[in-house]
Formats: C-alpha cells, structure tokens, sequence
C-alpha cells in the first residue's frame, strides 16, 4: 500500500466523528493536508491554503468546495459522497499529495486543481480502475509514436504538446510537419478500426499510421508493459531538464493513474506502418455522409491500403 495512502486511512481511523474535528496528516508538504468526516458515512480531505481555489467542480462521487477561515486562510475540501468508491476517493487524495508535493505553496495548489481536475475526468467518464487490454494497446500506440518523436530529437515538451487524443481532439497528433493519427492492431490483423467520421476527415494531409502490437510473454525480445513504457518516457523527459507534469496529466485524461498492476501484462510492439491521408485516401468524409447520421465505425483493409503506404 503506498504511504500516503496508509496515512489517509491510519488517521481516519483515528477520528470519533461524534468527538467531532479534524486530524492533521504527518506529510511532508507546503500546504497543510487534513481528514475529517463530514458524516459518519463521508470522509473528507481538508487542505489549508493562504490562496482560495477558485472554479473547483464537484460531481456525484465527490462535492468540492473552498471556504474563508476566520483566521483568513482558505479551507479547500474534498468530500466522498457515494461510499462505494472509498477506495478510489483514497487513492485518488494520495496520488494528488504526491503529486502537488513541491517547495511553493502557490504552486502546489495549482498542482492540486490540475490533478484533481484530471481525477474528475476520470470519474466522469467511468473508467475503471485499470484499462483494458485494447484500451492498454491503443495507449501503448500512442505512447510509441511519442517515444520516438522525442528520441528523434523532438523537445519533450513540444511532443507533449502535440498530443491532442486524450484532450478529446479528432487527431491523435498534430504538429509542424502535419497531424498523425494512430491505431494498433494485432499483428495477424488485415483491417484497421476508424472510430469516427472525425478522425481521418481533413482537408490538409496528414498520416495514418498502424503499429502491430499483441500481448507476450515477459522473456519475448522487446516485451513491454505499459507501465514500463510511461516510466521511460518520463525519464527522457526528465533528463530533458524537463518536468513530467503535463505528460502525467495527459495520461489520466487518457485514463491512466499510475499503478503497478500496468506492470503485469507484457506487450510487444511489432511492424509500423504509415500511409499518406491525402485527397485520394479511402476514408469517409463528413460532406459526403448524410446529414442524419451522426456518426459511424469503419474498418479498412490493410492490403488495401498499399498504393498509399510511405
């Protein structure tokens, strides 16, 4: 069990909520972090700030609200509303304590809306805890072609930054030299998914690129996980004289919360293929779909596609 995560659960533990107050974690933080229980079903994570957060959104799982103290500080709280998602309330208050940890209160609590407006996200669209295998695929696609934009000598912030999939953008990628859309597909596969009329529809050219990737055994030559693959990009970014927080966040926009358990299945990353999306690419074109479909899946056929492969 993490640290954090054990004091979260030590201190409530610890609180009669009849007794009534609050109980201070032994974090090493600048900003002060408190549990409390707004009832004896809701737990509750305090912190105590000099600067109030401003805009801070609540959803069905957690009610968010910020409040002046008399003593002219602001007390920031996070309130577990359904007590089925205790666990995840928990682990998401220990992943945002680790997070935000920096040397600058300010900073820390811009760190603190960021995360927690990421966790939010993740709520919101109910993900579960861990992703899926495809999903596992499609993000290691995803993170491959980001690999090897900044091994390429791309600054690891302007590849982060072109980033647009987990943002929800049509294209998974756009930069100078164009935008790039992805997609894995098993390695004996001959088709390949499109999952919306959005996602190949532009009018400037751009590329379709395919990376065959299966699930393997942890001895096969190459094998990943996902897990592994993040914690390598991290470290490009880090000795980047770079810091890691966008890409985190963009990461649990996609739907990853960093956990061991992405360390368990083994991937492999076979052949990549690009193809040119230009004016002759077979693809569906919104001004050519009727107005009353609003949107559709199409698969298109890999050997097809040759007369457009780079």
């Amino acid at each position: 069990m993490d640290l954090y995560e054990r004091e979260l659960r030590e201190k409530w533990n610890s609180i009669n909520y009849y007794s009534g107050g609050a109980v201070r974690l032994s974090v090493m933080h600048p900003l002060e972090w408190h549990v409390r229980y707004a009832t004896p079903e809701q737990k509750s994570v305090v912190i105590v700030s000099e600067r109030p957060a401003i805009n801070l959104a609540s959803s069905k799982s957690i009610e968010a609200s910020c409040n002046q103290r008399k003593d002219g500080k602001y007390a920031i709280s996070f309130t577990l509303m359904e007590k089925q998602q205790e666990d995840v309330f928990i682990t998401m208050a220990s992943d945002i304590i680790e997070f935000s940890h920096t040397d600058a209160s300010d900073a820390a609590l811009l760190k603190v809306i960021k995360r927690y407006g990421a966790w939010l996200k993740l709520l919101d669209h109910k993900h579960k805890a861990i992703l899926g295998s495809n999903s596992q695929k499609g993000l290691i696609g995803e993170l491959t072609f980001l690999k090897e934009r900044m091994e390429l000598g791309m600054k690891p912030s302007s590849a982060i930054a072109g980033w647009g999939g987990p943002d929800g953008l049509d294209q998974d990628f756009e930069y100078d030299d164009g935008w790039h859309e992805i997609k894995a597909t098993g390695v004996s596969s001959a088709s390949v998914s499109i999952s919306s009329v959005e996602q190949l529809d532009r009018r400037d050219e751009g590329e379709l690129i395919v990376y065959r990737i299966d699930k393997c055994a942890p001895t096969q030559k190459g094998a990943t996980t996902l897990y592994m693959l993040i914690h390598y990009i991290i470290g490009i970014i880090q000795q980047a004289a770079e810091t890691p927080d966008d890409f985190i966040l963009k990461l649990a926009s996609a739907g990853y919360i960093d956990s061991i358990d992405y360390d368990k299945q083994f991937y492999s990353v076979g052949a990549k293929q690009a193809y040119i999306v230009n004016d002759s690419f077979p693809r569906l074109r919104r001004s050519n779909v009727p107005n009353e479909l609003i949107n559709a899946e199409y698969q298109l056929s890999l050997p097809g596609l040759a007369p457009w492969a780079r």
